[in-house]
C-alpha cells in the first residue's frame, strides 16, 4: 500500500463503522471506527522480493482493536464474504495460538471449506498491524 492510500484511508475513517461482528440484532452505526487492520495477502519470490498480490483492510472500532491486541479473543475473518466471529480461547475447544485466523470460504457464504490463508511474507509477524502503526513506521 502506498502512501496516498494510506492517507485516504485515515481521511475516511471518521465516515467507517467497524466491520467485525458485535452479536446478533447490534446496528454497525453503534461502533464508529478509530483503526484499520491491514493484511498483505501474497508470497516470497526469493529472499530479497516479496509480492503482495492484494491488502485486506478492515474498519474496527476501539473495543475490536483492543481485543485483537489482547490474548483472550481469537477473531476468525473470511475473506471472502468478509464475515466474521469471535472465539473467547477460555472456553474453546481448541487452543487458540493467533488473534486473527483468515478463512477461505465459511458457513455463510459456500458449504466448503477452502481451507486457512497464510502468506510467507517474513515481515508480516504473527501480531495484528493497524494502519496507524504502519504510519508510525513509515515516519520514522
Amino acid at each position: 500500500m502506498n502512501e496516498i492510500d494510506r492517507l485516504q484511508l485515515l481521511a475516511e475513517l471518521t465516515r467507517e463503522f467497524c466491520e467485525l461482528n458485535h452479536g446478533p440484532n447490534v446496528r454497525r452505526e453503534d461502533f464508529p471506527a478509530t483503526d484499520y487492520i491491514v493484511m498483505p495477502f501474497g508470497y516470497a519470490e526469493n529472499e530479497m522480493t516479496e509480492v503482495a498480490a492484494r491488502e485486506m483492510v478492515v474498519p474496527v472500532c476501539y473495543d475490536c482493536a483492543t481485543a485483537l491486541l489482547g490474548n483472550e479473543w481469537t477473531l476468525l475473518y473470511c475473506f471472502e464474504c468478509c464475515s466474521s466471529q469471535w472465539i473467547c480461547r477460555r472456553f474453546a475447544k481448541n487452543s487458540y495460538q493467533h488473534h486473527i485466523l483468515w478463512l477461505r470460504g465459511c458457513p455463510h457464504c459456500t458449504h466448503e471449506f477452502g481451507g486457512l490463508y497464510f502468506n510467507d511474507f517474513k515481515a508480516v509477524t504473527d501480531g495484528v498491524g493497524f494502519l496507524r502503526e504502519h504510519m508510525g513506521i513509515m515516519a520514522a
